[in-house]
């Protein structure tokens, strides 16, 4: 038997579907929204879902894709109209297992999810396999092969299993939710619920009310009793992203649960009790934030049992390929193309500074491959995409007074210039100065070898070096 999540925004379809699903002797869950489907997915196990493909909001396409990235590939069964069948054919070739014309036979109702909880439990026995083995699909969407990636895979098999509470950190855009996924899929609890909450998305004044709950009456709008994510998630795993964020009262509360698994909701009394491992993740310096009292010593102390760093994408460029090339394969697989970069394309982008790190790597190579025409995205088209963003940075500088010319950026001193480059290791160096004098010559190699003062050999073999 298994948990069928059915979204459907027709009242009657969902209770029509959850009798038939009863009486099979599956457990079902219901939503009226892909939104409130992924909510869903969240906060319990679901084996496959039944899903309309015409929602408010998000799609039934758009929410199997969302929640094929965060949850994993599972049986997902599409309803659609007559007409839509072209649809639904272009769905399964995006992963869907199956689809159903309306109005829905029953009976075709009942055979198709009977295989789909077959394949679902198949998937059960094979994951769990492949953990015996050490191997789990939650590692291999930590995409990488450089040192630095590996050894983060190795830590997260490490700590997984320990059940102590762990500390994320690493700038935005680095992968720390993924990191948070393997440790859940990875640890005994990953039958349990899991259940993550970005607390810099929720206002100061609801972020108690959404970890802990609230009884009804409790402030206004607390029309009916809610359950936080603490009560949600006993048992399993609870991701807190942005703990930096979090309130000082909030923080107390949270000790509290750390201290003892007990808490209350927001204007209750009852003292209520929670089983759950803590992940914790942040792009801020905490310790510099106890020092400064904006962060309880107490309470850092038992978040940080295992502290797991994850690296930035500038200390790992050679993953710059790997990763480039698998957000293509997956737009492609979503797009039905065949375009892939150029080799030189991949060397502009290894070179790149990358703040906003894999985040700002995936939008780049989709923007790329959207304003592509050509199957092979071309350097060219990479220049021009750099070049706008820098006239939009210009564009969105604090505006001057009317009638008053902006002085033009002027270039560092040779002093200033030299100082950027104190206290970097002199291969860095020599690397950074390569790159520069190529990007002077615009990219001719035999130029920018006479004015490095080296042979066109040597610079070929150095470039071959950095993998550009």
């Amino acid at each position: 038997m298994a948990n069928i999540l059915v979204i459907d925004d027709n009242p009657t379809n969902r209770e029509t579907f959850a009798d038939v699903l009863d009486g099979e002797g599956h457990t079902v869950l219901s939503a009226s929204s892909g939104e409130e489907g992924l909510a869903k997915m969240t906060a319990a196990v679901v084996d496959c879902v039944l899903c309309d493909l015409k929602l408010p909001g998000l799609d039934g396409l758009e929410t199997m894709e969302l929640a094929h990235e965060k949850h994993g590939r599972m049986p997902w069964i599409l309803i659609t109209g007559h007409g839509n069948e072209e649809i639904a054919v272009q769905a399964i070739k995006q992963g869907a297992f199956n689809y159903l014309t309306k109005p829905v036979d029953l009976q075709r109702l009942k055979a198709t999810l009977e295989s789909a909880a077959q394949t679902a439990s198949l998937s059960r026995e094979n994951k769990a396999l492949r953990r015996e083995l050490g191997y789990d699909e939650a590692l291999e969407r930590i995409v990488g092969t450089s040192p630095l990636i590996k050894s983060l895979k190795n830590t997260i098999k490490q700590v997984a299993s320990s059940g102590a509470n762990v500390l994320i950190d690493g700038e935005s855009g680095t992968g720390k939710e993924l990191v948070a996924d393997a440790l859940h899929t990875l640890s005994d609890r990953s039958a349990r619920p899991y259940v993550k909450l970005n607390t810099a998305a929720i206002p100061r004044d609801l972020l108690e009310s959404e970890l802990f709950g609230h009884e009804r009456g409790s402030f206004t709008g607390a029309v009916q009793q809610k359950k936080g994510k603490f009560e949600i998630a006993d048992t399993g795993t609870i991701f807190l992203d942005e703990i930096g964020e979090m309130s000082m009262d909030a923080q107390v509360k949270l000790l509290r649960v750390l201290q003892d698994g007990s808490f209350n909701r927001v204007g209750g009394n009852q003292d209520l009790r929670t089983d759950v491992r803590l992940i914790c993740a942040t792009n801020r310096n905490l310790k510099q934030e106890v020092l400064d009292g904006s962060f309880r010593m107490d309470l850092y102390y038992r978040l940080n049992v295992v502290n797991i760093r994850v690296p930035s994408l500038r200390e790992r460029r050679e993953d710059i390929p790997v990763l480039a090339k698998h957000f293509i394969d997956r737009l492609n697989q979503r797009r039905g193309g065949q375009k892939q970069l150029s080799d030189e394309c991949v060397a502009i982008l290894r070179r790149m500074d990358w703040q906003g790190n894999i985040r700002e790597l995936e939008n780049t190579v989709e923007k790329l491959y959207v304003l592509s025409p050509d199957r092979i995205i071309a350097a060219s088209l990479l220049r021009g995409e750099q070049l706008a963003a820098d006239a939009s940075m210009s564009v969105s500088l604090p505006a001057q007074r009317e009638n008053t010319i902006p002085a033009a950026p002027t270039a560092p001193s040779p002093e200033e210039a030299i100082k950027l480059l104190v206290g970097l290791p002199m291969d860095e160096i020599e690397r950074r100065m390569i790159f520069a004098t190529l990007d002077h010559c615009n990219g001719n190699k035999s130029k920018a070898a006479r004015l490095l003062g080296i042979g066109l050999k040597t610079l070929y073999r150095k470039l071959e070096a950095y993998q550009a």
